[in-house]
């Protein structure tokens, strides 16, 4: 099939966008998939599998889900007590079943859940209200489920009345990898849109955000800039790890694990829910 442009223009960038290859997506789907000329996003086209795709909101090839969870939750227990005030308000826009918002409550941020399309299992009570103000949001494996990023981020920078994501995707550097590649998700069928440093740089600066590479799967959207030793310490896995100890050997912050279950235990006594205030 000879490389014609798409119709639509690119979301963050609104360039063209050049033809690359088809792949079948949930074994039945013949998907072709885009990437823009400007900031280099890649893309499927438009998704019209989704509503099958998303039959169940967790894939069952998502095995690294748990591992994931406890990862971020030791890097975030650096970055909310470095680079935020770590008694503030915290919000993972796409929580999944709660598991990072349970552990980094264990760990005594006072962090929500909000997910449109899943189940919260493990931080019940702690939905996130509408005009909840947070400190920073958390969108762990979420941008390459949507077709609109810019739109996306906009949204949920509007609705906490916040500037700054924690985000993981993993990105690529160049031409779309090889046909085949695992972030494709091909199984699945959940994975829409692929992206580049540049790419992530672009939508940065679209919201006037800072933008840090941590590593290809780990990105910050900072609405102020991090200082030069704290950037340097993020981005060496030596020195992150170091730092990841030393402050969860502090334990400066109370675990709300207790306080919860007293909150839990009054829930089941009728009373009402644990709501955020604004």
């Amino acid at each position: 099939m000879p490389l014609t442009p798409d119709s639509n223009p690119c979301p963050v960038c609104a360039a063209a966008r050049d033809y690359m290859f088809t792949q079948r997506v949930l074994g039945r789907h013949d998907v072709a998939y885009f990437q823009c000329q400007g900031c280099g996003l890649l893309q499927t086209e438009t998704p019209h599998w989704l509503e099958e795709a998303y039959s169940q909101a967790i894939a069952d090839t998502d095995t690294g889900l748990l591992q994931r969870n406890l990862e971020h939750a030791s890097f975030l227990n650096l970055l909310l007590q470095v680079a935020f005030d770590p008694k503030g308000r915290f919000v993972d826009v796409a929580g999944g079943y709660g598991v990072l918002t349970r552990l980094l409550r264990d760990r005594g941020f006072d962090a929500w859940w909000a997910d449109k399309y899943c189940n919260n299992l493990f931080a019940i009570g702690h939905e996130a209200s509408e005009g909840l103000q947070a400190q920073a949001l958390f969108a762990f494996e979420v941008l390459e489920h949507v077709t609109d990023p810019l739109a996306f981020l906009r949204t949920e920078f509007a609705r906490y009345g916040c500037g700054s994501m924690v985000l993981s995707t993993l990105t690529f550097s160049g031409s779309a990898p090889a046909q085949g590649w695992w972030y494709y998700s091909l199984e699945s069928g959940q994975h829409v849109s692929f992206y580049q440093p540049r790419t992530l740089q672009r939508l940065a600066s679209q919201l006037g955000c800072e933008y840090t590479r941590v590593h290809d799967g780990l990105h910050l959207l900072m609405a102020r800039p991090l200082a030069p030793w704290l950037r340097r310490v993020l981005r060496s896995r030596r020195l992150r790890s170091m730092f990841e100890r030393w402050f969860w050997s502090r334990r400066v912050l109370p675990s709300l694990t207790w306080c919860d279950h007293e909150q839990a235990r009054q829930r089941l006594r009728g009373a009402e829910p644990a709501t955020a205030p604004p």
